[in-house]
């Protein structure tokens, strides 16, 4: 494991005030779990350590942010509705979905 529970927190927090400044807060964090040798946030099925990011949304669903433990990067987010979305950092460092 190459990053904290605590950063990740930290990170995830960065990530999520860039795609939704508006709406985000650090309340709706709700769970971080690393997860070992997970193939599932890899496009290319590659095994990866990640962290897997539960977040509130609508109506009471959760939507899942994968960071990638090796970088600290995020590899995807997921919203109820299963639909993944690349995310991806700019010039300026800041993180929009692709």
């Amino acid at each position: 494991m190459k990053h904290t529970e605590q950063q990740i927190f930290e990170i995830s927090i960065k990530i999520l005030r860039d795609l939704n400044p508006k709406k985000f807060a650090e309340s709706d964090i709700e769970n971080i779990i690393f997860s070992p040798k997970d193939k599932t946030a890899n496009s290319d099925r590659k095994l990866s350590d990640s962290w897997l990011i539960s977040i509130k949304s609508l109506f009471g669903n959760i939507d899942i942010l994968a960071i990638a433990d090796e970088t600290g990067e995020p590899l995807y987010y997921q919203n109820f509705n299963f639909a993944k979305v690349k995310i991806q950092k700019d010039s300026k460092g800041i993180y929009t979905f692709v």
